[in-house]
């Protein structure tokens, strides 16, 4: 059952010891079916030569100049307008994309017979990470404007067969009506900071009555800080409008966003660690681009789900003059909680060593200066 598998998932070590499997199968897949055939036998045995690279790198250093240079909100029209740009975006973003998504797959529990619809799929990158993670056959329907985008996207899901195929793949220009089907999973990865504000609330009026009971939405944006508080001021939005969807990532509140009101230039990412595949390392010396750290931005609801109790860690664990420091937000509770010197112990032990996004139970919920006797249980 997936569920079983959400919840080994969530038991074990941190992000990039069990998920390397599913994106080292990814790149592999992806190299395959887009290299010369000569590119991917060097591919199998080590590194690919620079001559057969440099016109997807031509290709990649293009469009990333594209989304460098687009203000954050303003119709983005495609900067993949060839085949060959559309094979160079799945042989780098797509890796860096399905990272982001495999490392928030565990928070779903998804039915078996899922049906998942894919928003901007692009070269089909969230479609490629639920096959290689997801242990069953399941329906996608992919909705991509850029043709060449489309084309390629639906090759690579059609080819995928290991450890299975897909149930049933729907290629889409524009969105499916709203009466058409329900889904179980909706993303939306890149794709509302390439609107306007407008259009964004649109496109979530129409998507929320296309989830399914318990249904999720997963909202991603790249982690930078336009991206991140206009994706922060759409949650606003989504939780003000809509009463049906509850925040379960990394909200544990379902009022306006405290941190938008506290601080003009503060805003609520994470950054993965992970062990970057081989082919993506080496476009990043080709381009002189680094992606060994991952920054994103994302919330997850859910459609008549309840609010998890705890309290988010929203900052990392940070060494000061006054103590050890992280600011936590959860219901009704928002602020720095310090552990002052002196005052450490078993109990706040699970604070001081809390990674970005942990869920924690305080026994005491507070902020500001902790009292020795607030013990903090860290939940998985």
């Amino acid at each position: 059952m997936y569920s079983q598998l959400v919840t080994l998932c969530a038991t074990l070590p941190a992000y990039p010891n069990y998920l390397m499997i599913p994106l080292t199968k990814l790149e592999d897949f992806l190299a395959s079916q887009i290299l010369p055939a000569a590119a991917y036998s060097q591919y199998c045995t080590g590194d690919v030569s620079k001559d057969s690279l440099k016109e997807y790198a031509k290709e990649i250093q293009a469009i990333s100049q594209a989304y460098v240079h687009h203000s954050v909100g303003s119709r983005l029209p495609s900067p993949v307008t060839s085949l060959r740009g559309a094979e160079a975006y799945a042989l780098y973003y797509s890796a860096i994309n399905a990272a982001k998504i495999l490392h928030l797959l565990p928070l779903l529990n998804l039915p078996r017979n899922l049906s998942v619809l894919d928003i901007g799929c692009g070269p089909g990158t969230a479609g490629l990470a639920l096959l290689s993670a997801v242990p069953h056959p399941f329906e996608l329907t992919c909705v991509e404007s850029a043709p060449a985008m489309r084309t390629v996207a639906e090759k690579l899901l059609s080819q995928w067969q290991s450890p299975h195929p897909l149930h049933k793949l729907t290629m889409c220009a524009t969105l499916p009506p709203s009466t058409q089907q329900e889904y179980d999973l909706i993303i939306a990865a890149n794709v509302l900071a390439e609107m306007p504000e407008s259009e964004a609330a649109a496109l979530i009026k129409t998507l929320v009555p296309q989830l399914r009971p318990n249904g999720y939405l997963l909202l991603l944006e790249p982690g930078q800080q336009a991206h991140t508080r206009r994706l922060m001021a759409i949650r606003n939005q989504i939780v003000h409008d809509h009463s049906e969807l509850t925040p379960l990532f990394p909200c544990l509140r379902s009022d306006s966003c405290p941190m938008l009101q506290a601080s003009e230039t503060d805003w609520c990412h994470d950054t993965l660690e992970w062990h970057q595949p081989r082919l993506n390392r080496q476009f990043d010396h080709l381009l002189a681009f680094n992606k060994h750290r991952i920054k994103y931005s994302g919330f997850i609801f859910q459609k008549g789900g309840a609010l998890l109790d705890g309290v988010r860690v929203i900052t990392p664990p940070e060494k000061t003059r006054a103590g050890i420091e992280a600011i936590l937000c959860g219901k009704d509770l928002y602020g720095i909680a310090r552990i002052r010197k002196g005052t450490r112990s078993d109990g706040n032990r699970p604070l001081e060593k809390a990674s970005v996004f942990d869920r924690l139970v305080m026994s005491q919920p507070c902020v500001g200066n902790l009292s020795p006797d607030v013990v903090f249980t860290r939940v998985r």
